[in-house]
């Protein structure tokens, strides 16, 4: 039994070409590409220009992936929700940062759900 129900990477990617983050057509494509490179299961993918920026959500069988760019600044903020395993949620959060060429990020791991996997756990061992 994995010991969370969900898993969560959010982060932020620095230095990109601002021509990307103005680029609805390439900002989907990025989506795409990540998710169904990292072996998720992709939906839809909802792309809207807001501002300066563009914001970008893909909904995959195992959650959503979200992308807001952020030109003036030359940021992408990201967020990857994965109920698969934590490692298809840095695989996309990989594959995104590789997609812009981010020059420099930072991000985050976290994981939700933990006290019901242990109230399951709890609950099996009663059984069992």
């Amino acid at each position: 039994m994995p010991e969370a129900f969900e898993f969560h990477v959010i982060g932020e990617l620095r230095g990109v070409d601002e021509s990307l983050l103005t680029d609805e057509a390439f900002v989907r494509d990025a989506l795409v590409r990540s998710v169904v490179e990292a072996g998720l299961t992709l939906f839809d993918v909802y792309v809207h220009r807001r501002g300066e920026g563009v914001i970008g959500v893909a909904v995959i069988g195992e959650s959503h992936v979200a992308v807001h760019t952020w030109p003036e600044h030359r940021i992408v903020t990201v967020e990857v929700s994965s109920c698969k395993d934590p490692e298809s949620t840095w695989e996309v959060f990989a594959l995104l940062r590789e997609a812009f060429g981010a020059e420099s990020y930072s991000a985050v791991d976290l994981r939700s759900g933990i006290a019901l996997m242990e109230s399951l756990k709890g609950a099996a061992g009663a059984v069992g």
